[in-house]
């Protein structure tokens, strides 16, 4: 029970952007309104995630009244990218789907940086399957996804350069998620090399 809920309030915002799209007025550039929307949706998508991971990682008790978090992360996760596929697009539509968007990916910083983190969050979507887990063996997967720490890097940059007027409050969102990513590496990623070597 708990689990759909969770589900279905993870789906709000696409309802609520639908609802925008065709019974509000959006105003001159709609595209670049639910682009700036669906970035800031995916980035609380993934903030959430990576703290779910956190929780795992130090072997946290989740009360058994939040255990549906668990059981939906991949689930969770899977829609971050959905929604970063959504932010993409939404980019292509606010320059008309000509080549000059292709361009500005090659030679603006914060596109760079999107982009890149794009491309590995994909990866990481990709392969986030049980088929995966398996053909790559779990400890090549887990490797693969410690790319992790580099996607919320360059989509760090990238949030930084573009969200300009309100750095404050992405500041505060990202410093919170370098917090958690530090804590993840020092409490479950160190030790395990320690121990390694």
């Amino acid at each position: 029970m708990l689990s759909n809920i969770f589900r279905f309030l993870l789906l709000l915002p696409g309802i609520y952007w639908t609802y925008l799209v065709f019974f509000s007025n959006l105003g001159a550039d709609p595209a670049k309104i639910l682009n700036h929307k669906a970035g800031e949706v995916a980035l609380y998508y993934i903030l959430l995630n990576l703290l779910i991971g956190f929780l795992i990682g130090i072997k946290f008790r989740i009360p058994g009244g939040l255990r549906f978090l668990l059981q939906n992360r991949r689930y969770l996760g899977v829609l971050s990218f959905v929604v970063l596929i959504f932010h993409v697009f939404l980019y292509f539509a606010m320059e008309s789907f000509e080549s000059q968007a292709i361009e500005q990916i090659l030679t603006k910083n914060y596109l760079i940086a999107g982009s890149l983190a794009f491309l590995i969050l994909a990866a990481l979507a990709i392969t986030s399957n049980n088929f995966s887990v398996r053909r790559l063996k779990i400890k090549v997967w887990k490797r693969l996804h410690r790319f992790v720490y580099l996607a919320s890097f360059l989509f760090s940059i990238h949030i930084l350069l573009i969200e300009k007027a309100d750095l404050v409050k992405y500041g505060i969102v990202l410093g919170f998620l370098w917090v958690l990513q530090v804590s993840r590496f020092i409490f479950t990623i160190w030790p395990k090399k320690e121990t390694s070597e």
